[in-house]
């Protein structure tokens, strides 16, 4: 395993098979010890690091961004809130389907048999049809799929502009502003630009369209590839690569990483309660869920009241927000 020593953190490099790696890193997870960082975490990671740690740029990641597709439909599922490292209830189901035990349809996830494709729905689910995810050119052609795109072709996709967490794409708890997402798809471009001459990058690759509704995680690849995003990651291929963001990087909200441990403790009882007892504490456990959706995040406070706010003080706001927050 390789370690990349961050100022706030360590990024590490989990080599191998997902459905083997992805087991180990969710009990990490659970336990506190940092988060299996989203799509949008990785190319950030990168761009603001790549004068000290270049490889994070230059290497390629599976993501906890997860991907959901059945016939002309697809669902990009976000793992967590911006200010907040407590997946959504759907990318802990999602991560938790990819284990050995599994056996996996076209290197995916099955998600036609107990009722799970209908359990992939709620917060950070965005589903589309395959062609509203991106913008349409002359002869039928969607920009961004399987093909690289412009720099102005990207910062219009609708798909990497969800997964990159665009305030005109998705609800406010998952949105981070529209100068981050440019800064990550202008400074990709312009490693792109200096490195490889490239002038086309981030191209969107979706699977063949199939019947058969299949769970896989987004994958970043490397910069000699363009920075491209692939959902054609085979989830029992041994060259897989989860990245791991341990302890210092870590924003762990403490009630939210003890509802996650009920909820695995949860697990364990199912062999030993009866089913109405397990359905009554399951029902207790949303509730407590639904409570903490009503609570505003920093996010939320933020963006009413950025206008307001000068840029040499947004850090400061944002940290005392976080700390009023997380009270």
């Amino acid at each position: 395993m390789e370690h990349t020593q961050l100022e706030s953190g360590t990024l590490e490099d989990h080599y191998g098979r997902n459905v083997d790696k992805a087991p180990s890193l969710l009990v990490r997870w659970q336990k506190g010890e940092g988060y299996i960082p989203s799509e949008a975490d990785i190319r950030l990671l990168g761009i603001r690091n790549f004068a000290n740690a270049p490889q994070i740029v230059r290497n390629y990641y599976d993501s906890s961004t997860l991907s959901a597709t059945k016939r002309e439909t697809v669902k990009v599922i976000l793992p967590y809130e911006i200010d907040s490292r407590e997946l959504t209830e759907a990318t802990r189901f999602g991560l938790s389907l990819i284990n050995p035990n599994e056996e996996l349809v076209s290197n995916g996830v099955n998600l036609d048999i107990d009722g799970r494709w209908e359990r992939l729905e709620g917060r950070g689910v965005y589903t589309r049809e395959r062609s509203k995810w991106f913008e349409e050119r002359e002869k039928g052609v969607l920009i961004g799929l399987n093909s690289d795109m412009t720099e102005e072709q990207a910062l219009k996709c609708p798909i990497l502009l969800t997964k990159l967490g665009h305030p005109d794409y998705v609800e406010a708890p998952f949105a981070r502003s529209k100068d981050e997402v440019a800064e990550i798809i202008g400074k990709t471009f312009e490693f792109g630009k200096k490195e490889r001459n490239y002038d086309t990058m981030f191209g969107q690759f979706l699977p063949d369209v199939t019947d058969k509704g299949i769970l896989r995680a987004w994958f970043v690849n490397w910069l000699v590839d363009r920075s491209r995003s692939y959902t054609w990651t085979y989830l029992d291929n041994d060259d897989g690569r989860f990245a791991f963001y341990s302890a210092g990087g870590a924003k762990n909200n403490a009630e939210g990483v003890d509802v996650d441990k009920a909820r695995v403790q949860l697990q364990t009882l199912e062999g030993m309660l009866k089913p109405e007892q397990i359905d009554q504490i399951g029902v207790a456990l949303n509730e407590r869920d639904a409570l903490r959706q009503k609570l505003l995040t920093t996010a939320q406070i933020y963006s009413a009241i950025q206008p307001y706010v000068g840029p040499a003080n947004e850090s400061e706001v944002k940290e005392i927000l976080d700390n009023l927050t997380q009270r």
